[in-house]
Parts: C-alpha cells; sequence; structure tokens
C-alpha cells in the first residue's frame, strides 16, 4: 500500500499493472498510436510527484511510436504502389497478344505463312549477304541474296515458300545469314520475330511470360523489340 492508494489516487505501478492485466484478457491486441498516447498521457497524469518521468524517456517513447506509425504508413503506400505498377504492366502485356515480338533466336516456326527477324551486321556492316532457310532436316529450302552495303540490323520476311514458290509444310525453319565483311565472307547472326498468342502474368517471385507461337514460354526480358 502508498500514500495514494491510501487517497483514492493509482500509481504508475497500479496503473502498469492494470494495463498489463487487461493485455493479457484481450489477448494479442496491438496498440494504435492514440492507445499509446492515451496511456502515456495517464502515466503522466498519474505519476509519482517525487519520481517522475524522465523526459528523455519519454521523448524517445514519442519517436518511437512515430518511426513505427511512419514505417506502418510506408508499407501501406509501397503495397499500393506494387498494385499500382502491377496493373500497368498487366494492362501493357495484354496489348502484346497478336503482336510479333523479336527474339534472340535464328529458329522460328511458320505455320504456313513464313515469318520474319533480322540479320545482324554489326556496326561494321556487311554486304552481298546470302540469307538461307533450312528445314529440320539442314536442307536448305530457300535462299535470297541482298547485293549492296548495310549496316546494323537488316530486316528479312520469308513468306513459307520453297525457291520454286511451293508452300511448305508448318514446322520449324532455322535461319543462315553470311556476307562479306572488310573482303571476307562471314557468318552473320540472325533473329526471328514470333507471334504473341497468350500473356501469363508473374507473381511473387515467377516474372511474366509470354507464350509466342511454335516457340513456347519467354519472359519479357528475351524480347528484344515488338515489331510495329
Amino acid at each position: 500500500m502508498s500514500i495514494y492508494s491510501d487517497i483514492g489516487l493509482s500509481t504508475t505501478e497500479s496503473v502498469a499493472s492494470s494495463a498489463s492485466a487487461a493485455t493479457k484478457k484481450m489477448g494479442n491486441y496491438n496498440l494504435t498510436q492514440t492507445d499509446f498516447l492515451s496511456l502515456l498521457t495517464t502515466e503522466l497524469a498519474f505519476q509519482d510527484p517525487t519520481n517522475p518521468t524522465d523526459n528523455n524517456e519519454m521523448v524517445a517513447q514519442l519517436s518511437q511510436i512515430s518511426t513505427v506509425d511512419g514505417i506502418n504508413n510506408l508499407n501501406t503506400t509501397v503495397s499500393g504502389l506494387s498494385d499500382v505498377v502491377t496493373s500497368q504492366q498487366a494492362l501493357m502485356v495484354s496489348g502484346l497478344v497478336g503482336q510479333s515480338v523479336l527474339l534472340d533466336k535464328n529458329t522460328g516456326y511458320s505455320s504456313g505463312t513464313g515469318f520474319a527477324g533480322v540479320v545482324n551486321t554489326g556496326d561494321a556492316g556487311a554486304s552481298n549477304i546470302v540469307i538461307s532457310v533450312l528445314d529440320q532436316s539442314g536442307a536448305v529450302v530457300y535462299q535470297a541474296e541482298a547485293d549492296g552495303t548495310y549496316e546494323g540490323n537488316v530486316p528479312f520476311a520469308w513468306d513459307g515458300t520453297d525457291g520454286n514458290g511451293n508452300q511448305l509444310p508448318a514446322g520449324y525453319y532455322t535461319i543462315m545469314s553470311n556476307g562479306f565483311i572488310n573482303g571476307e565472307s562471314q557468318a552473320l547472326g540472325s533473329q526471328v520475330y514470333g507471334k504473341v498468342q497468350s500473356v501469363v502474368l508473374g507473381s511473387g517471385s515467377s516474372g511474366t511470360t509470354l507464350n509466342v507461337e511454335g516457340l513456347g514460354s519467354v519472359t519479357l526480358g528475351e524480347v528484344l523489340e515488338v515489331a510495329s
């Protein structure tokens, strides 16, 4: 017993004891900033005049609750931004369905109408470029030549026919290219376009993927260009 209880006042210890009992009774109850300030006000109102609350300790407590509240608000804001980014990404990638995307592959899929792509000549450029289309057995089924000198990526389009104009069956065909660089014949890199059939949005650690006709699933990072 103390002098304060004798005259009907509560001490800091009794207030803390009551708060502890109430917390146990309520179970897992998360204090809000308002609850914290209410408890702090009560503590100040019933503090022991002979042993008042230390100012530095009170400031530290206020700083801690402000920090926690700020982190909670930041988490809410970041969560909201994440939802916005996800929605924008969904809108963006959904627009790719039906479009052709350039992939770092030299083998494309023809549904009977061929496909397009680019030949990489680099900054130095190449002349007298020869583009060959090979079937799955490795046989050359079509060949085209481009006279003159070209730099950078040179576009090409194959209509899915052989050298005699006959339509070739659907399947996988490989592009092989070469040209003259500084007077020497060299192999050139090739990349092909594929048609996006559907999109699978990523979640968690998995990224968004595109289902490309005949070429399967590719990630957004594998897309070099979207056909205009």
